[in-house]
């Protein structure tokens, strides 16, 4: 079998995530799609990509798989082999090095498969405003919306919460904003699955300074240890007596690995310009980091950042090293939140990963 670090997560990139902005991360993308690999500049890495056929349909009445097997499952082999997972694509320059960690991927390789999630009786939403929602994404088109359809189909009765914050960033898990304070303030009676993304304002924060490495690999330190505090809260028996699943995501980049953060048109408006590459290892140390928090705490990640390389502003240049041949943009015009395909995309991240 071909090293799970081989296969996965072998890039270097640098751009803007989530709610706020990231620096870099590698690349992937569904199996369906040929993608050449080839040499790049960039600024940092990441890991896991998503493949396999099912789509989650836009608008507000229902998501659902479309053809090509149930959700969570892939079309072509076993997770974990490169025919499956990201051919050709993993040969760059940065090495991100999760199969230390031993995870165990899904079927679709939309993420990972620690946890058997069944009959929750309450769909919580952790994060920021990729979660949220923002213009000009129609609400019923935001992922948040569409993962609740899906959830409400195949579990009628379930309740649903938010207390995501636009412009949140990882310490607004337990202080700021307080939003596991604020959604659990007791002990959770019912069964809770927990949806998370967070961490792009985190990383934004610091390109906007454009840290040196050094300093980049401290603010690290300290989103890893936001993170793991809020998954293990949260995965505590203590703190949800009838049980409770982790899903969270990983985190995305506009520029292709390109390190070119005035891709973007709109990106000098928000502070994102020029280059940082001094964020590359920052980037592969929060890559392997939620990884192990991941296996770790039994949680699970999507590998949202792989699924979208390819599909940011540099899409159609044939040398950056997750170009994908007919392919299109998946960021909206803020530079750093998912058009509607986009969130479509995200919501069949999750949905994969819930449903197997």
């Amino acid at each position: 079998m071909v090293p799970l670090e081989k296969l996965v997560f072998n890039r270097l990139g640098l751009g803007i995530a989530c709610a706020g902005l990231f620096v870099a991360v590698a690349c992937g993308g569904s199996s369906s799609e040929d993608k050449p690999s080839s040499g790049g500049s960039g600024g940092a890495a990441g890991g896991g990509g998503a493949s396999g056929s099912g789509a989650v349909s836009s608008g507000g009445s229902g998501g659902t798989t479309s053809s090509g097997g149930s959700a969570g499952s892939a079309s072509g082999g076993a997770a974990g082999t490169s025919g499956v997972c990201y051919p050709g694509v993993y040969d760059g320059l940065v090495y991100v090095n999760y199969e230390q960690f031993s995870p165990k991927l899904n079927g679709s390789c939309a993420g990972t498969n620690h946890q058997d999630i069944q009959n929750p009786e309450k769909l919580v939403f952790l994060g920021d405003s990729i979660t949220v929602g923002t213009f000009p994404t129609p609400a019923n088109q935001v992922y948040r919306t569409l993962l609740t359809n899906l959830a409400k189909a195949q579990w009628p009765s379930i309740e649903v919460a938010s207390c995501a914050v636009n412009g949140a960033q990882t310490d607004d898990f337990f202080a700021g904003d307080n939003q596991i304070p604020k959604c659990f303030p007791a002990a959770e009676q019912k069964k809770t699955l927990v949806v998370i993304t967070m961490g792009g304002n985190d990383i934004a924060a610091m390109a906007k300074d454009k840290l040196s490495a050094s300093a980049a690999s401290v603010e690290a330190d300290k989103v890893l240890a936001n993170m793991k505090q809020a998954v293990e809260w949260l995965k505590d028996p203590t703190n949800f007596p009838n049980g409770s699943w982790v899903v969270f995501a990983n985190i995305y980049e506009y520029t292709d690995l390109t390190a070119d953060l005035g891709s973007c048109p709109t990106g000098n408006l928000i502070g994102l310009t020029g280059e940082w590459i001094a964020g590359t290892a920052m980037l592969v140390k929060l890559r392997e980091g939620y990884m192990k928090i991941a296996v770790d705490a039994q949680a699970d990640m999507i590998f949202l950042g792989e699924h979208f390389c390819g599909h940011g502003y540099k899409f159609a240049d044939t040398k950056q090293q997750c170009y994908i041949p007919n392919s299109s943009n998946w960021f909206d015009l803020t530079c750093i939140h998912p058009t509607p395909e986009g969130h479509k995309q995200v919501a069949d991240l999750f949905w994969k990963t819930i449903a197997e």
